[in-house]
């Protein structure tokens, strides 16, 4: 009887540990925020598809959808944050390839919900603009905001991925 009641111990104290171990972690090079990790390339310019090509490498990974005010936030204060990234352009994951002037997140295929267009956008300049991107300058006057852009241009891109469960060992 004692041994197990000493076993029902030993096996509630490692069950505990692995319990307070577990930790949310993001893959190498990306950053933590609510839910997710955020990859945000500064040297690696691609084309909108390319840019999700690369970002799916990831498990679970896609360009970035932006849901919230929060996250957006987020995004721009790290941007911003970085010389390298400032006065760049970024791929999100935002498209109306499938239906002009539908939106939706490429990911989900859901349609955007929180958004934060420059005036006058999307404007579809060239009838070839069906891809979202976040502006980002310092140079005359802080901007920072969405544009619809052609899916051929080189930019940087931001890629998300849900965060995963590993153990700390240590």
């Amino acid at each position: 009887m004692m041994i197990v009641q000493y076993a029902n111990v030993v096996f509630l104290a490692i069950l505990l540990l692995k319990v307070n171990t577990a930790q949310e972690v993001c893959p190498e090079g990306f950053m933590k925020h609510g839910e997710s990790c955020y990859f945000f390339s500064s040297h690696l310019a691609a084309d909108w598809i390319e840019a999700g090509s690369f970002c799916k490498r990831f498990n679970g990974g896609d360009l970035v959808a932006i849901q919230t005010q929060s996250e957006n936030e987020f995004i721009y204060q790290h941007l911003l944050s970085i010389p390298q990234h400032r006065d760049n352009d970024f791929w999100i994951g935002g498209t109306d390839e499938f239906v002009e002037g539908h939106w939706v997140w490429i990911s989900t295929m859901q349609r955007l919900g929180f958004t934060d267009w420059y005036p006058g956008n999307p404007s579809d300049s060239g009838s070839n603009e069906d891809c979202l991107e976040i502006m980002v300058g310092l140079s005359a006057s802080p901007r920072h905001y969405w544009n619809d852009e052609d899916c051929s241009k080189k930019a940087n891109f931001i890629c998300e991925v849900p965060m995963s469960e590993g153990l700390i060992v240590g």
